[in-house]
Formats: C-alpha cells, sequence, structure tokens
C-alpha cells in the first residue's frame, strides 16, 4: 500500500508530488472559487455576466492527467505533457491560454472572412493609419494651388459665409439644380429683364413690416393658456376628423379608443383635464389647419390665417413643454413631442430645423430605450404601452430617414443597437387598455389605422441603406449596384397590398412615394456618370416612368379632396426636376423615338407639379421659393426647343410666380391673429368658456398675456432667386459656366 508523502520545503522543488485532478471548471469559476456548471461552450455563469467570450476551459497538466486527443473537448485542449516542476505550472498556465486566444482569434477571422467583414476592417485600420483621404469630387488638384481654384462638384449646397452658413447634401432637392446648369442663367436673365420679381419682394417686406405675427418668441405658457387656444368644440372635431383622415393613417401613435374617451371627458369636465391631453389636441389641430377646405384664403403678410393659428399653437405647447419634467414621463411626453415635429413640418414652420430637431427628439427616444424590444421591460407594462412604444418608435425614424433624405444628410445610426419589433396589424378597438397580451394580428391585406408603420418597416432597412450610399461622398455606385437597388425597390413596390378604401389611400400612396424618390436619385446619378449608352438609356427611362407615376399619384390623392401629402412631401418638385434634367441633357435627339416621349412626358410632369405648389402656396401663403424653381425648370425646358419664344416663357414664368403673391396680397385679413383668436377672428377662450364662473365676480378665468399679440415672425428671405443663394460665386463661375461641365453634366 503506498501512502502520499506529505509535502514540505525539501520536496517542493522536485521528487513525489501530490496528484493533482483533471480541471472541469472553467478558468474564471475557478479562480473566483465558484461552482461552475461545466456547460460548452460557455458556462451559464460567465454566460448571464456578459463574459461568454471569455470563458475558457483549461487542461492543466499533471501527473495522471487524462491524455488530450486531437477531439478532446469543443477547444482541442493541448496535448498532455510529463510531470512539471511547481515553478513551471504558472507558464504552462499561461501557454494554454495563449493557444486558446490564438485558436480564437482564428475562428473569429474565419467567420468575419465569410460575412465580408475583413475588407471594411482593412479599410478601417488603413484609415487609423491615415489622414481621412480627400474626397475626389470636391478636390481637383492640390498642392500649389489657392483654395480658390478648389472646384466643387458635388451636387450639394454650401451657402453663405463665416460660420453663417447652411449645408443641404446630395440627395436634397435643390442639389438638382445644379444638374440643369443653364437653368440658373435663364433665371438671371429674367430676373434682369423683369423687375416685378424685385417689386414683389419689395411691397411684401413694406407689408411685413406693418404687420404682426404669430409664434416669434418665448414665453411661459400655463394650462390655462393651453386651453385658452383649443378652438370651439365644432371646429376642434372638424380639424381632428382631417387630421385622422390623413397623418393619423400613417403616423399612428394613439390609441383611438383611449382618445376619444379623454376628449369627451375635456369637454365635460374641462377642470380637470389633464395638460398633456389639451397639447395633444391642439398640435392635432394645429397640423390639420392648412388642410382646411375653407374658402376664401385669408392671408397676415406672406401667412395664412390658418397657418397663422397653427403656428400660435404649436408655439404655445412647445413653450409650454420646456417647462416640463423629463423624469417622470408617460406615453403623452413621446407623443407631444412627436405632433410638435409633424406640426411643424406640415405647417412650414422653421423648417430649417426639422432635421436637426427629429436627431434631437431620436436620441431622447434612445434615451428611454423606445428602440429596444419592450418585451425587455423587467416591471410589469401592459400589451398596449408595449405596442404603443413600438409605434411611437416606428413612426420616429421613418420621419427622421424622410427629413434626412430631403436635407441630405445621413439619418440616425439607430440600426446598430434598435432591436424593438414594427407595430402590429391591428385595430385600436380589439387592443384595449387592461389586455395583457396582444390580439391577433391581421394579415397584410387587411387595411387599419397601424398597416402603414406596420408594412412601413419592411422596406426601411433598405432605404436607410441607400440613403447613407447615396449620400456617401466617399462611396461610388457601379451599374451592376444601381441594378441591384432597383430590383428590390421594385420588388418592395410590388409587395404594397392594393388596400380598397378612402382612408387607405394616403398610406398606400406614400408608401410607393417614399421607395421611388430613390429611384430618381439612383438613376439621376447613373445617369450623370455612365458613358455607356445602354446604360443611360436605361437609367433615362426609369427616370421618366417613376417621376410620372410619382406626379400621377400626388395628382389623384389631391383630386380625392386630401392635401396631405402636398404639403409634407417635396416628391412634386423632386419629379418635375428629374424630369427636367433627362428632357434638357444633350445627347437627346427630339425627333427621335424617346425624345417624343420623353417631351410628352416632361411637359406634363412639371406643369402637374406647377399646379400642386401653386395650391401649396395658397394654402401656405409660403414656399413660393420651390414653385419660382419649378417654373424656371418648366420655362428653361420650353425655350430649349424653342430659342426664339425665350422671352416669351420668361414672361410666362414670371406671370406665374407674381400672381399668387397679388392675390395674398389682395386677401389681407384687417387684424392680426392672436393667442386666444377663434375661427372668426373675434376673442375666444377655448375650452375655458365652457368651465363655470370663478370668483365673486362671476369673471371668467383670467389668461395673463393672452391679451398681447406676439412679435414679428422671422420670415425666411426669398433673394437671390437666381440661385447665387444656393451656389457661390465660384461655383457658378467653375461649374455652371464651365463648357466642359455643361457637356458631361457631372
Amino acid at each position: 500500500m503506498s501512502t502520499t508523502r506529505p509535502r514540505s520545503p525539501d520536496t517542493a522543488s522536485g521528487g513525489d508530488r501530490k496528484r493533482r485532478r483533471k480541471v472541469l471548471s472553467c478558468y474564471d469559476c475557478r479562480r473566483r472559487k465558484l461552482q461552475c456548471d461545466r456547460v460548452m461552450p460557455a458556462c451559464g455563469r460567465c454566460t448571464k455576466a456578459g463574459q461568454a467570450s471569455n470563458c475558457l476551459y483549461l487542461d492543466e497538466p499533471g501527473e495522471g492527467s487524462i491524455d488530450a486527443g486531437p477531439n478532446n473537448g469543443p477547444f482541442d485542449s493541448h496535448l498532455s505533457r510529463p510531470p512539471q516542476a511547481p515553478s513551471t505550472v504558472a507558464s504552462s498556465d499561461a501557454l494554454a491560454r495563449l493557444e486558446f486566444q490564438e485558436k480564437r482569434i482564428k475562428q473569429l477571422e474565419a467567420a468575419l472572412a465569410q460575412t465580408g467583414y475583413t475588407q471594411s476592417l482593412d479599410s478601417l485600420q488603413r484609415m487609423r493609419a491615415t489622414k481621412l483621404p480627400l474626397t475626389p469630387e470636391s478636390v481637383m488638384g492640390r498642392g500649389d494651388q489657392a483654395a480658390g481654384n478648389v472646384v466643387d462638384r458635388e451636387t450639394m449646397m454650401l451657402r453663405g459665409g463665416s460660420f453663417k452658413t447652411h449645408f443641404h447634401g446630395i440627395t436634397h432637392t435643390g442639389s438638382l439644380i445644379a444638374l440643369i446648369p443653364e437653368l440658373n442663367l435663364f433665371t438671371r436673365e429674367a430676373f434682369e429683364k423683369f423687375p416685378a420679381l424685385a417689386r414683389i419682394r419689395q411691397d411684401m417686406h413694406a407689408l411685413e413690416d406693418r404687420t404682426e405675427y404669430a409664434g416669434s418668441s418665448s414665453r411661459q405658457t400655463s394650462e390655462d393658456a393651453l386651453k385658452a387656444l383649443v378652438p370651439p368644440r365644432s371646429d376642434t372635431d372638424q380639424l381632428l376628423r382631417l387630421y385622422f383622415d390623413s397623418y393619423g393613417h400613417i403616423y399612428h401613435i394613439l390609441h383611438l379608443p383611449s382618445f376619444w374617451r379623454q376628449y369627451e371627458e375635456l369637454w365635460t369636465d374641462p377642470t380637470n383635464a389633464p395638460a398633456h391631453f389639451v397639447a395633444i389636441v391642439l398640435l392635432i389641430t394645429a397640423a390639420a389647419q392648412c388642410l382646411s377646405p375653407q374658402q376664401p384664403w385669408l392671408y397676415t403678410a406672406n401667412s395664412s390665417t390658418a397657418r397663422e393659428k397653427a403656428v400660435t399653437c404649436i408655439q404655445a405647447c412647445d413653450d409650454w413643454l420646456q417647462t416640463q419634467s423629463q423624469k417622470h414621463v408617460k406615453a403623452a411626453d413621446f407623443q407631444i413631442r412627436f405632433l410638435l415635429l409633424l406640426a411643424k413640418s406640415v405647417s412650414a414652420w422653421k423648417f430649417k430645423r426639422t432635421w436637426t430637431d427629429a436627431g434631437t427628439l431620436l436620441r431622447f427616444c434612445m434615451g428611454a430605450g423606445l428602440h429596444r424590444n419592450p418585451d425587455l421591460i423587467r416591471k410589469p407594462t401592459s400589451a398596449l404601452d408595449k405596442e404603443l412604444r413600438r409605434r411611437i418608435w416606428a413612426a420616429l425614424i421613418e420621419f427622421d430617414l424622410q427629413t434626412s433624405f430631403d436635407r441630405g444628410m445621413l439619418a440616425g445610426q439607430w440600426p446598430l443597437q434598435a432591436d424593438t419589433t414594427p407595430p402590429s396589424n391591428i385595430d385600436d378597438d380589439d387592443l384595449r387598455p387592461e389586455s395583457e397580451h396582444l390580439p391577433r394580428k391581421l394579415p397584410a391585406s387587411d387595411f387599419t389605422s397601424a398597416s402603414y408603420l406596420s408594412l412601413a418597416s419592411d422596406s426601411i432597412m433598405l432605404r436607410h441603406g441607400l440613403n447613407t450610399t447615396l449620400n456617401n461622398i466617399r462611396q461610388s455606385l457601379s451599374f451592376d449596384d444601381v441594378k441591384h437597388y432597383t430590383e428590390e425597390i421594385e420588388a418592395q413596390l410590388s409587395a404594397i397590398p392594393d388596400w380598397l378604401g378612402k382612408s387607405a389611400e394616403i398610406p398606400k400612396a406614400l408608401l410607393s412615394l417614399n421607395l421611388r424618390q430613390y429611384l430618381l436619385e439612383l438613376h439621376g446619378r447613373q445617369l450623370r456618370q455612365s458613358e455607356n449608352v445602354v446604360e443611360r438609356s436605361f437609367s433615362r427611362m426609369i427616370l421618366v416612368d417613376n417621376a410620372t407615376r410619382i406626379i400621377d399619384t400626388l395628382r389623384s390623392v389631391s383630386d380625392g379632396g386630401s392635401h396631405a401629402l402636398q404639403l409634407m412631401c417635396s416628391h412634386h418638385l423632386r419629379a418635375a426636376l428629374s424630369i427636367c434634367h433627362v428632357a434638357t441633357s444633350t445627347d437627346i435627339q427630339a425627333h427621335s423615338a424617346i425624345g417624343q416621349i420623353i417631351e410628352h412626358h416632361a411637359d406634363r410632369v412639371m406643369q402637374e407639379a406647377i399646379q400642386l405648389l401653386t395650391e401649396k402656396v395658397i394654402r401656405f401663403g409660403r414656399e413660393q421659393r420651390q414653385l419660382w424653381v419649378a417654373l424656371a425648370a418648366h420655362g428653361f425646358w420650353k425655350s430649349k426647343k424653342d430659342p426664339s419664344q425665350r422671352a416669351v416663357y420668361m414672361q410666362e414664368a414670371v406671370d406665374k410666380i407674381t400672381r399668387p403673391y397679388y392675390k395674398i396680397m389682395a386677401s389681407q385679413e384687417d387684424a392680426p391673429t392672436k393667442l386666444g383668436t377663434g375661427v372668426t377672428g373675434k376673442e375666444s377662450q377655448g375650452v375655458l368658456e365652457y368651465m363655470p364662473p370663478v370668483g365673486a365676480s362671476g369673471g371668467g378665468v383670467v389668461v395673463d398675456g393672452l391679451e398681447d399679440a406676439l412679435p414679428m415672425f422671422d420670415l425666411e428671405e426669398i433673394e437671390a432667386w437666381t440661385f447665387e443663394n444656393f451656389f457661390g460665386p465660384e461655383e457658378l463661375q467653375q461649374g455652371f459656366l464651365d463648357p466642359s461641365y455643361a457637356t458631361t453634366g457631372t
């Protein structure tokens, strides 16, 4: 019988030592002296701690250790070694870890190579090792050349000087102006020959100096002030119907049964009405003000009365929101912030801030975790609240993506962190506040108020990737890339359900428009950069077809009685400029078959766009710049066909832009819109009229400051419509007037 000799200093460096058992626990559990469940490839404790990638199983060498074959364990432990001295045990342990890490690195490199990321990592490493590369479009020569010799070939706009500048990227609608070089010459000549364009600007400024505006400065707004702004119930009911028949079917962020219940309580007991709900009602009415079918339209300077009422409500809600705590928030806080963003957009108020405001709200929502799956919330949360989180997030990323595309900027990089599921296609009547589970989802062919958000999520990643690619100044697209993207977009277009009913017209139209705008941008770029005749012909026909379809879609919705898309989108101007670019290309022969087809569609598309933009100007009282761009493009295209009638076409364009101005100046309202002013122009206390008298005198509630009109609204300057405000003198001289640029268009 053998006995184990006790360990002593004399035997520590040699001789017999205690036989060690095979290590089965992972390295981290063994080091921390914790129980390990020994699950492969990562134990439960490491997985739960988020350290699964660092979970190691090491087979330490020792006497009597089991021989490790080539397939022993999932990580192929190293072969057993002869007995070693204790001084070498630590080094062998470190060696085993290094061997494992080396194998793991090779596995990860192989996986990255399969997914195509190795090349991206190499490029990132090169980018870190060197300076950020210059773009070939931005710099056409270096060395001793002066800064003034740098030619900007990107179709973007960087206006202003010093720090007072405005930037619009490649996919911005106005960037299409750079693709039609002679258009600037046409507009400049029109301003020189027809002084009426300068005179209407002077007349409008004189009118502005005598007029007061709503919503130009911030002031503290109380709950009573909000209630005083709510229109009489008959007017509010009409505006609510307009909203839910248009924008409500697109950005469906409310639970309708809950909303209508609170709406009835608002009128029966205004005293106890929550201020958050009053703000929601005000913003809904503001978003719908310019959709009203009222006639005739009245104006305050160059802003319609309906728009002024919308701006008054928007400013009051914005001021009130600034005083609210961001600590104890609920669904209404997110709904108010989104409705505020939407109301500003569809009322053409501070539109230069739309992209930045959308990004701010996106970060606010991400800070609250709306981008993550609501099922991850540990505290009890109702099915209704989870669904509202999905709807608000889906509506916001749709809005942010569209505003980014319109501005020519990259959208927020939320896809890297978001994992929330799309909103369910369910009817609100089937979703109750007390429900623990969502009702059964309806098929995509069944239309509900949530159908747009539910179906738009199918193409959101495609559109987000396209927006990133198109606005990446260092990325080029081959014809195969453009063709591949075209096929993907066409597949998404064909998957749009054929919904029936008037309420489905706007969502169905917008799903189509949001995809077709990318086809215009893709093939507009391909048309400029390709030297292959077949490729150019293919892109030319895609452009003509989609520009025509966009205009037909907008006209169909407008003829149906809804002007929501007409006010919210700029697709009509994009379609007009795109087809003008195609029709004025130098390689198009008017007598050819394709030339005749393009000529027929170009004339109709630009005329329809002009009519839609004219209606938009009448409803807003502003946005004349977009109308002038479309009028100039149409007149320039006709003058290219018949140069002898150039002056006539200029006169037509000038007449069509001055006519709305004269109408606006002839339809001025006598008194400016004030806070608390109703539709008829007389003083009103809104919901406060339904409240009982307060005080011994029996007078109504007094709201401080309601009798004072707000200071003048800061109007956007409309000067330099010759597009010199879009592009600086250097760009005009070196780009527009460069014969080679005018020929190639690139």
